[in-house]
């Protein structure tokens, strides 16, 4: 039983959203979910319009009290707090990440008429998954995944001639990281999503 609070009814957004999934992230790191409890949890979050359905997805965790800044419970050792969400802006320009990059919980990349390409293929994870967001126009994406990687992009909003091409396939086995991609793609914008699965590989 959550106890409620005098905010309790105050709507949330993707700030919020994003912190509770950085929280649960911290929360699986340290032990305290199982990865079907942590998929089972970041789904309500997606799907929470207020601060009393966030409460509810953490309440019973030792750092769920930091989600709105509430006073903290009594724990022998609080994880660290949540990682900022990594910014990328590629507009008129190409921004990339390969080799072994570290990937936090979230990032946010934003382009106009620009190119963002990001390899996770040989990168470490901070956490079981991370959320991408984009907010790119007239732009090129390329997601390249790792064999055992996972993208789900059911939130990805498309409008104008905007389009996915997803030539990666389902992962070689299950249990890897999962990639989370939301937000928008306008214009005549493009994610290419490949999968690395040996050395020879190589963008076409």
């Amino acid at each position: 039983m959550v106890d409620r609070s005098p905010d309790d009814d105050l709507r949330v957004g993707n700030p919020e959203r994003e912190r509770a999934v950085a929280l649960l992230n911290d929360a699986f790191s340290a032990g305290y979910l199982e990865i079907p409890e942590f998929e089972e949890r970041s789904g309500l979050v997606y799907t929470a319009k207020t601060r009393r359905e966030l409460r509810a997805v953490l309440h019973d965790l030792p750092n769920g009290a930091l989600l709105f800044g509430d006073p903290p419970a009594h724990v022998a050792s609080p994880p660290a707090p949540p990682q900022e969400p990594l910014q990328l802006d590629a507009e008129w320009k190409e921004i990339r990440r390969k080799g072994s990059w570290d990937v936090p919980p979230a990032i946010h990349a934003t382009a106009s008429v620009g190119t963002i390409d990001l390899d996770f293929s040989g990168a470490r994870f901070a956490g079981p998954s991370t959320v991408l967001q984009l907010q790119v126009s007239v732009s090129t994406v390329k997601l390249r995944l790792g064999p055992d990687q996972e993208i789900r992009y059911r939130d990805l909003h498309l409008s104008g001639w905007s389009k996915v091409k997803d030539k990666a396939g389902q992962p070689d086995r299950p249990g890897g990281p999962v990639i989370e991609v939301t937000g928008s793609a306008s214009g005549t914008s493009a994610v290419i999503i490949r999968r690395t699965r040996r050395a020879a590989d190589r963008w076409t």
